[in-house]
């Protein structure tokens, strides 16, 4: 059996390598789309590729990058090139997992692959409580008790029968449900023994740079009334009031990330959160999970840093947007002003020709041969009306 997952990652330096070291020991391939990151990540990549991890490293050099469109590009391309029975879309901050004493792979193995498979996310919540370890499941080791209103967010798993049998899919945005182009209807499962652990907040610097450029990048593609990436505006809005994001705001918004109430679209509703409790994510049948390569950034140049590259690189974006727009103007002027050329040539040619009728017709009336016949008419006419 093969399973392979892919992801699309930037600037995610801090989980990069936790996510390849454990991950790896339940997919056979890992398939990494890096967009033009501005910390060590990519340096990182190919630091596991070195030591022997099958990645599939893929440099997406696209300024403006949107990532909805890049995990359907990826999508495609692991169908095509290989084949797998099974496909994980992962974000890299998120880890295949199970609570019984196993390794996630045994049950991938025992699953059915004639429906799609949703399993939900358990986010993991950063507190004061949290360690330095730099293994991202060994830091952060508490979930959220949740209200039985409580809607968990899911993804999906799709096995090969599925993209095979459907005549072509599409992943929604976030991977968590997937569109059919062909209107089929393709059963779907809600899976009990695995979950997807999610480490969205990990640091008061990871979290502040992450909030500020995605929040900047979000501006580019919509709105922030749009309603998309909320909780990055949530935070932006914290660090322009108080100049910093303090560890109390963040621990409170970990808590509570990403909580809709689906029945009112209230969003941050903290009825839904009772508290938390304790789940470490087992990796014990893990192979080589020590940190080598990852390590703390000092918050205040690393935040600085990247927002200015992250700035610089949607400014240069939106350049390069200008460029082709005023490119495309400019061609349909050139393709407009080609066929008002042609146009006016035919409009030429046409009073060219309509002007030889004329006087063609006009010889015709003025020659002794018409004139004669005109007299021969009007002289039968003549004879007719005597009769």
């Amino acid at each position: 059996m093969k399973i392979i997952s892919f992801t699309v990652v930037k600037d995610e330096e801090d989980i990069i390598e936790s996510f390849i070291r454990y991950n790896m020991n339940i997919l056979d391939k890992m398939i990494i789309s890096e967009n033009l990151s501005n910390d060590r990540t990519l340096e990182i990549l190919y630091k596991l590729k070195d030591e022997g991890y099958d990645i599939d490293i893929l440099l997406d050099r696209n300024k403006t990058f949107n990532q909805y469109e890049r995990r359907n590009e990826l999508l495609q391309y692991t169908i095509n090139k290989y084949h797998p029975d099974y496909i994980f879309p992962l974000d890299a901050d998120e880890f295949i997992a199970t609570n019984k004493k196993c390794n996630p792979r045994s049950i991938i193995e025992k699953l059915d692959d004639d429906k799609m498979y949703l399993y939900k996310m358990e986010n993991f919540v950063l507190t004061g409580e949290s360690n330095e370890d730099l293994f991202i499941p060994s830091r952060l080791t508490k979930i959220r008790k949740v209200s039985k209103d409580y809607d968990y967010f899911y993804k999906c798993i799709i096995p090969k029968k599925i993209y095979l049998y459907s005549g072509g899919i599409d992943l929604a945005s976030g991977a968590h449900y997937l569109v059919y182009k062909d209107g089929k209807k393709v059963r779907e499962k809600y899976l009990q023994d695995l979950y997807l652990a999610h480490y969205p907040i990990r640091s008061v610097e990871q979290y502040t740079n992450k909030a500020i450029n995605l929040a900047l990048n979000g501006l580019r593609f919509h709105s922030r009334e749009s309603g998309a990436s909320h909780h990055k505006y949530y935070i932006l809005d914290k660090i322009l009031k108080d100049g910093k994001l303090n560890e109390k705001t963040l621990y409170e918004f970990s808590k509570y990330y990403d909580v809709v109430d689906t029945k009112t679209d209230k969003i941050y509703n903290k009825d839904l959160i009772k508290g938390l409790k304790d789940n470490k994510l087992d990796y014990s049948f893990c192979n080589k999970i020590k940190i080598k390569y990852a390590k703390k950034e000092d918050c205040d140049s690393f935040i600085l840093k990247n927002t200015l590259n992250v700035s610089k690189s949607i400014i240069d974006g939106m350049r390069e947007d200008i460029d082709n727009l005023n490119k495309k103007i400019e061609d349909i002027y050139t393709i407009n002003n080609e066929n008002n050329i042609k146009i006016n040539k035919e409009i030429s040619r046409l009073n060219g020709e309509l002007n030889i009728q004329k006087k063609t017709l006009n010889d015709i009336y003025n020659s002794k041969g018409y004139r004669l016949l005109n007299k021969f008419y009007k002289l039968k006419d003549k004879l007719r009306k005597n009769k």
